[in-house]
């Protein structure tokens, strides 16, 4: 984060974790034991948490579809693996894993059921690995994981009811705002929550005015023409305010416009398009919009590839719980420490390697600095008062655990050794290492073994990658020069658009320059998307230029007296852009 004169403003701290602690787990517990759960309702009520951050992030209408497919799956990981492993400790991890393998290939389905995997994963790690204070039957392990499930439901109707489509409209503003817009998300809330008329116009109208935006800027960076920084700036202005607007439940007048002449090429198409975002939402047509089945099976079942970034990372995922599982199982039963690690290791691995590291170094530094300072605690502090300072140190984890997450880990370690010292009587000395060998071990999991022996299931090299990437995206701009946009057409971009997204190193370890031609090579092909599908959508003249830059992606054209003009010498540079940095990277880049 950086503020207007290039310094970093601090990160801060959120109470959002410790509101959801607050609202979750204490209404969770009281019916938990009213209910007859026992000590079991700890797992209650961390189950509770976690399937609210699975049924969160969309609007309620979709949300409570999700919750009741989802919940009979979140019954059978939080209860299932905890009363199996009392049986057979190995078939409990044999389910485990699937659960696991499950929940990291969810996102295959969409942005949407990134959550969903991460509340599903962690509710069967957790639930299996919690360790009770007390003796609990499987009966009550049972009413404890319902009654999660229910307050989970609850909570989110009680959290949506008052404005159930804010999530739908609140993406479709971000489609006008954001620096990132997420034209799929947006899309796919915006076909579970009823396929209203009047956000599906806004956010048809938004997706031009972005690509719009996105030309206009493309030409500036081209330096095809003296653009007006003013009227670019004008348009973002009042694109924010019809965002908020969107956002509104109750949106007030729409903002006043002078009409003038666009200086900037584009500027008339992105105008335009925030015009038709402005009528939808003072008309709000809130009819229905029959879509095509074909168009929503192509729309919203994604292929799922053997060799994909994500499939790989689900094996991976599982492979490393299966690993740390089978650590954790020489422990002693009832080890408080047990959770902590498969937690730990679910929570680091990540899709890439470099992903991966990101999630693990805070762990690994909070991991020393909590020692040491759970060392002074421990000489410090008399035993009596070490719950105090447990709490105290819950309370400053909790508030920074989204920001600063290093010292979110400092102060966890201090929560682990003084909870459990306090109230399961262990040896302070004994958690301390015990905790820092097995955050070690996940960590040594998640950043070196689970990348290293899946060999099978890596995705394609980078420069495989990299090939695919190009010919995908000419492919699909090409389909749209042909007569009749189909849905075809429409599955191609987002074929293209995926192949794109993993555009990601994966085993391969790049230098700052091979990231910075990889950086130019991505964004080159974006804007070449971007510009493509305006080309292709405008006049004839544009498509027989769409058609010769996608001809010089293959073979460069030969050199003319006359100097291309507009947006065919946009389109030609961007041809050549592409097909200049795909050769210095392919020139560096191992075969395999």
């Amino acid at each position: 984060m950086s503020t207007t004169n290039g310094t970093s403003t601090p990160a801060k701290g959120s109470p959002l974790l410790l509101v959801l602690f607050a609202v979750v787990l204490a209404p969770t517990f009281l019916i938990g034991y009213a209910v007859g759960a026992g000590s079991a309702s700890v797992v209650g009520g961390f189950v509770a948490m976690y399937s609210l951050i699975a049924f969160l992030g969309g609007p309620l209408r979709a949300d409570l579809r999700l919750a009741a497919a989802l919940s009979p799956l979140l019954l059978f990981a939080a209860i299932v693996p905890r009363l199996l492993g009392e049986i057979s400790r190995p078939a409990a991890i044999a389910v485990i894993v699937l659960i696991v393998f499950v929940a990291a290939l969810l996102p295959l389905r969409g942005p949407r059921f990134v959550t969903v995997g991460l509340g599903l994963g962690m509710v069967a790690l957790f639930a299996y690995g919690m360790a009770l204070i007390g003796p609990a039957g499987p009966w009550q392990v049972v009413v404890a994981a319902v009654t999660g499930v229910v307050i989970a439901v609850v909570l989110r109707v009680l959290l949506g009811i008052g404005d159930p489509s804010k999530a739908t409209r609140e993406k479709i503003a971000d489609v006008l705002d954001a620096e990132a817009p997420a034209l799929t998300t947006a899309f796919d809330t915006w076909l579970a929550d009823g396929r209203r008329r009047w956000l599906g116009i806004a956010l048809g109208a938004a997706s031009r005015y972005r690509l719009a935006l996105h030309s206009a800027e493309a030409v500036q960076r081209a330096g095809q023409v003296e653009a007006s920084d003013e009227e670019l700036v004008a348009l973002r202005t009042r694109a924010h305010e019809l965002a908020e607007l969107l956002r509104a439940k109750k949106p007030g007048p729409a903002p006043q416009v002078e009409a003038g002449a666009a200086a900037v090429e584009f500027g008339s198409e992105a105008s335009a398009a925030l015009d038709a975002v402005e009528r939808a939402i003072t008309e709000r047509d809130t009819s229905r919009v029959a879509l095509p089945d074909r168009l929503r099976t192509s729309v919203l079942r994604p292929s799922v590839r053997l060799r994909s970034i994500q499939v790989r990372h689900a094996v991976r995922t599982a492979f490393g719980l299966l690993l740390i599982l089978v650590i954790t199982s020489y422990l002693p039963a009832g080890d408080p420490l047990v959770a902590t690690a498969l937690m730990t290791t679910f929570g680091i691995l990540q899709a890439s390697w470099r992903e991966t590291l990101i999630k693990a170094r805070p762990r690994v530094v909070g991991l020393v600095a909590g020692a040491a300072l759970a060392v002074v605690i421990i000489l410090v502090v008399p035993a009596p008062h070490l719950p105090v300072v447990a709490l105290t140190a819950l309370v400053i984890a909790l508030w920074n655990m989204m920001s600063r997450p290093s010292l979110a880990y400092t102060f966890m370690v201090v929560v682990t050794v003084g909870f459990n010292t306090s109230l399961r009587h262990t040896d302070p000395v004994h958690t301390l290492v015990e905790y820092a060998v097995l955050t070690l071990t996940a960590a040594l999991i998640g950043v070196l073994v689970g990348f290293a022996v899946v060999p099978g299931l890596r995705p394609e090299p980078l420069r495989h990658r990299i090939v695919a990437a190009r010919t995908t995206t000419a492919r699909a701009l090409r389909a749209m020069t042909e007569p009749g946009h189909d849905t075809e057409t429409l599955v191609l971009h987002r074929e293209a658009a995926r192949a794109r997204v993993e555009l990601t190193p994966d085993r391969e370890k790049l230098d700052d320059d091979q990231l910075a031609e990889l950086d130019r090579f991505r964004a080159a092909l974006r804007d070449l998307s971007m510009l493509g599908t305006t080309a292709a959508l405008g006049r004839s003249t544009d498509v027989e230029r769409l058609k010769a830059a996608l001809d010089a992606l293959e073979v460069p054209a030969p050199a003319d007296d006359e100097s291309p003009t507009g947006l065919e010498s946009i389109l030609a540079g961007l041809a050549d852009q592409v097909r200049t940095t795909e050769a210095q990277l392919l020139a560096t880049l191992p075969d395999r």
